[in-house]
């Protein structure tokens, strides 16, 4: 596997509270295929560490990959695709009033680049709100695709179990 995302949590404009506690994440990927509905531990794995004290850097990934440092942007008017926003308000009535409809669509902003917090950039379903965490879209500086242009959503529950899901074109 190799390190696809590291990030310092202190460096996120927004932390979501799933993180808290937690100083460093790493996400690993199996370099070879997609661990498509695989367990945490199968292909894929988030380690985290609550303290920066003592760790060593690794040695450089000679992948593929180039590494990229990210420079994180606070977003404050992220909103839900329509799937997903079915889960916080019933939006029947704006179901049936086209203008409404309109407006939902191109008068809300949403943020489909890699993300901590706000909420998931559908692509072909809702991806689901509940224990969201953060999304690695497919980056082109860095050389990495998610199957066709896609973006990985990745999940914790309360007692700290990882799960993800991947949507792509």
């Amino acid at each position: 596997m190799f390190p696809l995302l590291q990030v310092r949590v202190s460096e996120l404009p927004v932390v979501p509270e799933a993180l808290a506690g937690i100083a460093l994440l790493v996400l690993f990927l199996n370099r070879h295929e997609y661990p498509f509905d695989r367990p945490h531990g199968e292909g894929w794995l988030i380690r985290e560490y609550t303290r920066l004290e003592g760790l060593v850097p690794l040695q450089a990934d000679t992948g593929p990959f180039r590494p990229f440092p990210i420079a994180w942007n606070r977003i404050d008017d992220d909103a839900p695709g329509w799937e997903d926003a079915w889960e916080l308000v019933d939006l029947g009535p704006v179901n049936d009033d086209e203008a409404a409809s309109n407006a939902f669509f191109n008068a809300f902003s949403r943020y489909g680049g890699t993300k901590f917090g706000g909420y998931p950039t559908e692509i072909q379903h809702g991806v689901g709100l509940q224990d969201y965490v953060f999304q690695v879209a497919s980056e082109e500086k860095v050389g990495w695709m998610w199957a066709d242009n896609g973006r990985g959503y990745f999940f914790r529950t309360p007692s700290g179990d990882w799960r993800w899901a991947c949507q792509f074109y």
